[in-house]
């Protein structure tokens, strides 16, 4: 048994300094109706920094809890029934490629100018494929925002995603009933 303690120590410590663990995540508590508030808000001051010229309305959304929160260790398939990432996703049709191409650049500096980080810029031009969008984090909450727009679809899409937190179970399995869209004029 002395020789078998030093070899588990180390075996752990091997797998904690690489970021694996056989323990379960943990993940910290949320309230699911601030999480709500804080995704509806974001959106709302994203579409407002967009300024885009009149379109088609905004496709009403609703703010749903993802399961895509692992355990962790050596389970790591196995998603956590009270563990959620919360996500609002709303669109505007027939949007331009020139509207898009300012737009994007108008929204990725308005996150960056409040100190979010872009994780991911995928704005380029093929023979068949114009694509804008970006990936922005915000350091403070970890909330993460996902532009993207493509000349096939003309769609605008921005999605918002808060991280993984560990909810009542009640609102683990529910989406909100309530719809969103944006606040005009």
């Amino acid at each position: 048994m002395r020789k078998t303690a030093p070899l588990l120590a180390l075996l752990l410590a091997a797998l904690t300094a690489t970021g694996c663990s056989a323990l379960e995540t943990d993940y910290p508590s949320g309230d699911p109706e601030v999480l709500h508030q804080r995704l509806t808000d974001r959106a709302q001051w994203a579409y407002d920094g967009m300024a885009l010229p009149p379109h088609k309305a905004v496709t009403p959304s609703t703010v749903d809890p993802g399961h895509s929160c692992m355990a962790g260790g050596f389970t790591i398939e196995e998603s956590l029934p009270d563990v959620v990432t919360y996500e609002l996703r709303w669109e505007v049709e027939g949007i331009p490629a020139e509207v898009a191409r300012t737009t994007e650049a108008r929204l990725r500096k308005r996150f960056t100018s409040a100190g979010w980080t872009v994780t991911h810029l995928d704005n380029r031009k093929t023979a068949q494929s114009i694509l804008y969008g970006f990936v922005v984090k915000d350091p403070a909450t970890g909330d993460q925002f996902h532009l993207d727009w493509n000349n096939h679809t003309t769609t605008l899409f921005l999605t918002g995603y808060t991280p993984c937190a560990r909810v009542p179970q009640e609102a683990a399995d529910h989406p909100s009933r309530e719809t969103w869209t944006p606040r005009t004029g």
